[in-house]
């Protein structure tokens, strides 16, 4: 059957159109004539009321003077006196019910000259009864009844008038509204044929639009349980990463200071956990800050060959260590440069090569990077495949592998480690950049992740770093920074021990601060160059410390460095907007040099620098068999218990070690390597640490075969 709608089938749709529309539109006129008609008919349900109430007034009032007159008795005055004003309100009530009807108020005139003489007579009576007794005054009260009969008929003609009016209201009324019933019911036998034929038609467009709107439905609910979940988890963050920050810092001390191999391991194990659990914690800090909408996206000039070799370098010892084929492949239809958020999509996909190589016992790992033709707009849409031999997904988990904390084994046990948070935190960057991940599985067979991200062509110049080069580093030396007067302030302890230990050495003047009141005591004796203060700090809050310095002339310009453990920017936002700056727990010795390189001078001398190795010196062969026999040296005396624990300090320390060497024998795979490494370890990245670390045994590879 054709599903071809043409003009003469929308002529029925068209007549039902039309009967509907004049069904309603009489129905409106019909309905407001019936309002019309119901509010007189209440109205003339209200004249009713006001005169069965004047004739009750009356009533009462004549029946409380008789009780006077019987008896005598002043108590029956009291309500006697009453009811002459409930007469007088009754006729206002009436007076106004019928003011715009002249029948009504011609004969509440005469109503009213009736009811003013019988006053007059009825106040005589009172002073009859009380001068000459109840005989004279009943004789009086007998005399009136005349009166009253006239103003009973009087009334009666208005009631009579108004019963007639509201007869023919309600004979109106009932007409219209048999009306209304017909034409009512003739549009909705009309109606129901036309949605009847209507409902045949879009079937299936109802029944798909109703699935949609009932998945809409709980997507919503879905997401404010997990908005007040993240809201928790971004809380009780917080308050983990403050004890954290000395836990992974002396417990790193400790670990260059201890002797004993009892001793090692159990440090060892400190630091093990330390580190397990910041990664997990970091990993919440993710998920919460893609919830709560605060994650910052930067785009940049991405050379694709580059971003490649990165990742593989990353996971090739890995790779290599569980016998896997991991490979990457770059398709000729990709641009040598792309522009978007590397940082977040090398995260997607470090998540997605990670889990392939951990769920694939044998096989391979491989991973294909295409490209769509660029269009009008230099947009370029970005295609990459990760596909692994690995367990499988069956098909009722393909969706809730997605969600936070799953794991496709946590029903049965668990047999990988990991917390469950990757892929739900892929698939939410994925969302933020306006991209798509999606995977298709056959469960024992193996996986196939694909991510497509919407990109722009980029370009090289002369200020452009393509994406995986690093930048020399100087080790991280507090002595080169100029010496300084610095106020640190902490109502903890072990946290004020560990930034003195990181600043240490004797160069610098340190002075202590334990809650709000000693930082301005500390500050207005002796003017330090610069406080760093915990924003939580007891007593005085931060904020109030700041106001209270600010307002200071001899205090304004003493820098203030905020110490925070907040991890949502928005927070970060308000802290800059406070403070002159501000470092986030746990506190490493990177971040903490380079805020204070901000306000404090740094000397740079030929024994503190460290040129960039340059690769166009670099003669084309070269022996680094010296270098080799270092490396291997390293590989097996230091390396070793690095790539078990990663520990931050003495990662840092290695990679310097490798940078000298690298610069010493004008090696530059080394120095980039080792670059990366810093930077890794300087921001406490430990995951990435230890991927660079495990990729040590590949650099060695490259040197010991400069040819290859």
């Amino acid at each position: 059957m054709s599903r071809t709608v043409k003009f003469r089938h929308l002529i029925p749709a068209a007549i039902a159109l039309l009967v509907i529309v004049y069904g309603v539109a009489t129905s409106a006129v019909n309905t407001r004539e019936n309002l019309k008609d119901a509010r007189l008919a209440a109205h003339s349900g209200d004249v009713l009321v006001a005169i069965q109430d004047l004739l009750s007034a009356m009533q009462d009032l004549k029946t409380e003077l008789r009780g006077f007159l019987l008896t005598g008795s002043e108590s029956y005055l009291s309500s006697y006196e009453s009811n002459l004003k409930r007469v007088d309100e009754q006729f206002a009530i009436l007076s106004g019910l019928t003011k715009n009807n002249a029948f009504h108020q011609e004969i509440l005139a005469k109503a009213k000259g009736i009811v003013a003489d019988e006053r007059e007579i009825l106040s005589g009576m009172i002073e009859v009864r009380r001068e000459e007794g109840l005989e004279s005054s009943l004789a009086a009260f007998d005399s009136g009844r005349a009166r009253m009969d006239e103003f009973r008929l009087l009334i009666g003609e208005m009631r009579v008038e108004e019963l007639k009016r509201l007869g023919n209201l309600r004979g109106k009324l009932e007409n219209t509204l048999r009306e209304t019933n017909f034409t009512v019911s003739w549009t909705g036998i009309v109606a129901i044929a036309a949605g009847a034929s209507g409902t045949i038609l879009l079937y299936f467009f109802l029944v798909g639009k109703n699935r949609e709107e009932r998945l809409e439905s709980e997507k919503s609910r879905a997401q404010e349980a997990d908005q007040a979940k993240s809201d928790f988890l971004a809380m009780m963050s917080h308050e983990i990463r403050t004890p954290m920050n000395a836990i992974l810092g002396f417990g790193e001390m400790l670990h260059d200071s201890v002797k004993s191999p009892q001793e090692k391991h159990f440090v060892d194990a400190i630091l093990s956990s330390g580190n397990a659990l910041l990664t997990l914690i970091n990993d919440i800090l993710d998920l919460s800050k893609i919830e709560a909408g605060k994650l910052d996206f930067h785009t940049e000039n991405v050379e694709m060959v580059r971003f490649a070799e990165n990742l593989e370098t990353l996971f090739s010892y890995r790779a290599s260590q569980k016998g896997l084929d991991y490979v990457i492949r770059v398709d000729p239809s990709v641009p040598e440069v792309l522009s978007f958020d590397a940082l977040r999509l090398r995260q997607v996909l470090v998540n997605l090569i990670g889990n392939g190589i951990k769920f694939s016992r044998e096989g391979a790992v491989r991973v294909t990077i295409q490209a769509d033709p660029v269009d009008d707009e230099d947009r370029v849409k970005l295609h990459i495949a990760v596909e692994d031999t690995g367990v499988g997904i069956s098909e009722d988990q393909m969706e809730a592998i997605f969600r936070p904390f799953y794991q496709v084994d946590s029903l049965n046990g668990r047999h990988f480690q990991g917390t469950g948070l990757g892929l739900s935190i892929s698939r939410r960057l994925m969302d933020a950049m306006n991209g798509k991940i999606f995977v298709q599985s056959k469960l024992g067979v193996g996986s196939v992740f694909k991510v497509e991200i919407p990109t722009h062509l980029g370009h090289r110049s002369g200020n452009d770093r393509p994406e995986g080069e690093g930048t020399a580093h100087q080790p991280i030396e507090f002595t080169r920074l100029a010496r300084a007067k610095i106020v640190i302030a902490d109502d903890i302890p072990i946290n004020r021990d560990l930034i003195k230990s990181y600043i240490g050495g004797g160069h610098h003047q340190i002075y202590e601060a334990e809650n709000g009141e000693d930082v301005l005591n500390l500050t207005k004796t002796f003017f330090p160059d610069l406080v760093l203060m915990d924003i939580r700090i007891t007593g005085l809050a931060g904020q109030e410390v700041l106001e209270k310095l600010r307002s200071d002339e001899a205090t304004a310009k003493i820098p203030l460095i905020a110490v925070t453990a907040f991890p949502l920017s928005n927070r970060e936002e308000a802290l800059r907007n406070l403070f002159d700056s501000y470092v986030s727990k746990p506190v490493s010795r990177a971040s903490l040099f380079a805020e204070l390189a901000k306000f404090l001078p740094v000397e740079t001398s030929a024994e503190t620098s460290n040129p960039s190795p340059d690769s166009s010196t670099v003669p084309e062969r070269r022996d680094w068999s010296e270098l080799f026999q270092t490396l291997e040296t390293l590989k097996n005396e230091v390396w070793p218990g690095l790539v078990k624990l990663v520990p931050a300090q003495a990662t840092l320390k290695f990679s310097v070690n490798l940078y000298e060497l690298s610069v010493h024998h004008r090696c530059p795979d080394l120095g980039n390597y080792a670059t990366l490494l810093m930077k890794s370890a300087e921001m406490m990245d430990f995951q990435e640490s230890g991927r660079l670390l495990a990729a040590f045994p590949d650099i060695l590879t490259k040197i010991a075969q400069p040819d290859a």
